[in-house]
């Protein structure tokens, strides 16, 4: 398969999931993770930027190795997350950190805890309908 066609039918799976799912990477859950790439001079944003990346490159290899999005994109989500919004909830509640939180390091955490929290949620169920059943089709029940 070429390259482009590898991209195709990548564009081709994105645009085949219901539309709040759409928008809800696109509009909701990609900049508010991309965030903290702006916020580097906090230990939040290093944090989320940090995971941004495991997250980008991962997931990367997957969309670019299955050629579509499938549930097994879930799975890095979870790796990341998972300790990142333990370390903000700990940074917010004052129990972590170098200094004490600035108004804009208090919003990206708050934003990405509350933003990573529901795509968690999702992330959980499509990583357990994955691992249920091996089937890569994100597609087929909208998840």
């Amino acid at each position: 398969m070429s390259h482009i066609e590898r991209l195709d039918r990548i564009h081709d799976s994105y645009r085949r999931l219901p539309l709040w799912m759409r928008v809800w990477i696109l509009l909701v859950l990609i900049p508010v993770n991309a965030a903290g790439f702006f916020m580097l001079h906090t230990a939040s944003g290093h944090l989320v930027a940090w995971a941004a990346v495991f997250v980008m490159v991962t997931n990367g290899l997957t969309l670019w190795r299955y050629a579509s999005l499938n549930r097994a994109l879930a799975l890095p989500h979870l790796l990341a997350w998972v300790p990142l919004q333990a370390a903000l909830v700990a940074r917010l509640i004052g129990g972590w950190g170098p200094d004490a939180l600035e108004w804009d390091e208090w919003m990206l955490a708050v934003m990405v805890v509350m933003v990573n929290s529901v795509a968690l949620f999702f992330d959980t169920v499509a990583s357990w309908r994955w691992w249920r059943d091996r089937r890569l089709n994100l597609a087929a029940d909208g998840l």
